[in-house]
């Protein structure tokens, strides 16, 4: 659900902007609600930077330039996958931070994995580094990706605090 301010997004801003940084992110299966509960902060504008929803496998490799030997090794609901995606976003918009997932929010499965509805995988880098990780979330497809957006605000905001705030 979409709030204004939302409390976690607040939580990311001020981390960022305690660093003086910014954000980008990258959202297949959640389309857009990561960054919506972003931009709900007043002020969003000072640490966000932008945001792609790589929806069609074509949007994924020429928009980001993944690798399509990654993609039929691991998969784009992979650790791996996401990980190179959040690097790639990183590294195309110039922030320091960067969030992506990529999933399966159903009602159906996919065609090309054997992984259930509700797979996802899960994404955050900055300097010091890229964490991800897998998970399986029940529910309707709005429930996954409501589910997937707030633990992919909650690993970023995690991966943020991880940095030390500048001195000064």
């Amino acid at each position: 659900m979409l709030l204004e301010d939302d409390p976690l997004a607040t939580r990311i801003g001020e981390a960022l902007m305690a660093r003086g940084a910014k954000v980008a992110v990258s959202q297949t299966t959640a389309g857009g609600l990561i960054s919506a509960r972003m931009l709900s902060v007043a002020g969003a504008s000072r640490w966000f930077e932008s945001a792609i929803v790589p929806y069609s496998s074509p949007t994924k490799f020429e928009a980001l330039g993944m690798d399509r030997e990654m993609a039929r090794e691991h998969g784009a609901v992979s650790p791996i996958w996401v990980a190179a995606t959040a690097e790639a976003v990183q590294r195309m918009t110039g922030a320091a931070y960067a969030v992506a997932e990529s999933g399966i929010a159903g009602p159906q499965g996919s065609r090309r994995s054997p992984k259930p509805v509700g797979s996802v995988s899960i994404a955050a880098t900055g300097p010091a580094g890229t964490r991800s990780e897998e998970r399986v979330f029940p529910g309707t497809r709005v429930q996954v990706m409501e589910a997937i957006t707030e633990r992919a605000l909650e690993l970023l905001l995690e991966v943020i605090e991880a940095d030390p705030v500048p001195a000064g």
